[in-house]
């Protein structure tokens, strides 16, 4: 893990006398959007066992993180599709005490990601599935963390620090406040966001597939 006191060289030096606290929360904050945007922390979440009857689940990633979207999610060993909420039409994805929940129980075919600690099945399964959920979810550091994954230092530490400048540039009446140069500094984060964006989805692991979402 990298602290983020790690990424002060890149930093320090572009705003002399700003103190290291309000400069590790610049770095903490630029951290997260970065991970939020750019979606490149991907890792395997613990298997999740699916109750009969059961549509929400609680996500439990590392701690010090939280999950900022699901990226892939199988039942055993089929795909489940992404439900976008817009096209949710059935009453009972959000209302388990409506009338025809307890009989749409069926294979799931679909999940809902309905915030960041939680992940939804369509339909309530049948029966109990040990282990049986598997998901590829992306991550970002939580507000009280101190630290990341060092691929985020060894791969984007000048963008993080962009990131954390424009944010202190920005600052009113500081010897460091250059609302020019904090411009600068939010066009190459921007920029990194966007490289590390077209990573995650279409680079390494990942090919460049549409993904028809479900209606139901």
């Amino acid at each position: 893990m990298a602290a983020y006191e790690k990424f002060f060289p890149n930093i320090l030096p572009e705003v002399p006398g700003a103190a290291e606290a309000i400069v590790e929360n610049a770095v903490r904050n630029a951290v997260i959007e970065f991970c939020e945007k750019s979606l490149i922390l991907q890792r395997d979440h613990d298997p999740v066992t699916l109750v009969q009857g059961n549509v929400d689940y609680d996500l439990e990633p590392p701690s010090g993180y939280l999950v900022v979207k699901v990226m892939k999610a199988w039942l055993e060993n089929n795909p489940l599709d992404p439900l976008a909420p817009d096209l949710v039409r059935e009453a009972a994805v959000y209302n388990r005490l409506f009338s025809s929940y307890q009989s749409a129980n069926s294979t799931p075919r679909a999940y809902l990601q309905k915030t960041e600690r939680t992940i939804s099945v369509w339909y309530p399964p049948e029966k109990d599935y040990i282990n049986g959920l598997t998901l590829r979810v992306a991550l970002k550091p939580t507000r009280a963390s101190s630290s990341v994954e060092d691929v985020i230092l060894e791969d984007y530490a000048e963008v993080i620090a962009s990131g954390a400048l424009a944010r202190l540039m920005m600052s009113a009446g500081k010897p460091y406040t250059n609302i020019e140069m904090a411009a600068v500094h939010k066009g190459l984060f921007q920029q990194g966001i966007n490289l590390a964006r077209s990573r995650a989805l279409h680079g390494q692991v990942r090919s460049n597939l549409s993904v028809k979402l479900r209606r139901i």
